[in-house]
């Protein structure tokens, strides 16, 4: 029998526990979250998020008829369509000129997810659905909510955050981790545990980028 602490999902979390730590306390996103950035911020952030997602949910609906991921590839997490929907009214409203381009930390880190959706096997891939998508389904929900509080963006230009098919998150997470507890043989299991390291540390140079465009354009 599989206990918490033997689980492959518990064994995940702890090896990308530092590096996970290391991005979501990086200077960009922890300010942002405390409310002292701009609300333009906040639309250069999901700018980036939109070529990755395009990334991984390409490769995730690619893999989708392999068994062995078949119910962790759900389309009920898929975000892309509402990245489309809310970019267009959050850069009007914090009256950008356009969407901000992305960086080249977002670009290396969507050739990344692309580069390992194509492999035959989903392990790498799985590496980067977990990260993102569990992230969404929790310190997201309060990535929404602090940005709300404290920007103030429309209320409709937030559907980034609102999962309508998965009403009860934590349900899901755990029936996420389950699938994830059974999946694959020990080789692959350990190409998801290095490949998420990895998802981690491209999350961390996004944001140094981003702290640096954000900064430069605060006036002196």
């Amino acid at each position: 029998m599989q206990t918490e602490q033997s689980s492959f999902s518990s064994r995940l979390r702890d090896a990308t526990r530092t590096d996970h730590t290391e991005a979501e306390t990086s200077s960009f996103i922890s300010d942002l979250m405390q409310g002292e950035r701009t609300g333009g911020d906040y639309v250069l952030l999901l700018a980036q998020y939109r070529p990755i997602y395009a990334a991984l949910e390409s490769a995730a609906a690619r893999h989708r008829s392999n068994p062995a991921v078949a119910g962790l590839f759900d389309e009920k997490l898929d975000r892309l369509a509402s990245i489309d929907a809310d970019l267009p009214k959050l850069a009007e409203w914090a009256g950008l000129p356009a969407v901000p381009a992305i960086v080249p930390a977002t670009q290396a880190y969507a050739d990344r997810i692309e580069a390992v959706g194509n492999d035959t096997d989903p392990a790498r891939l799985l590496a980067h659905h977990y990260l993102r998508y569990l992230g969404d389904l929790s310190g997201g929900q309060a990535i929404g909510k602090l940005v709300a509080r404290h920007y103030g963006p429309p209320a409709d230009a937030m559907s980034m955050w609102h999962f309508e098919s998965i009403p009860k998150p934590k349900v899901y997470k755990d029936g996420y981790r389950d699938l994830l507890d059974a999946f694959g043989d020990a080789a692959q299991r350990d190409a998801v545990v290095e490949e998420a390291i990895s998802g981690f540390r491209l999350n961390r140079d996004m944001f140094v980028e981003l702290d640096g465009i954000s900064r430069a354009a605060v006036p002196a």
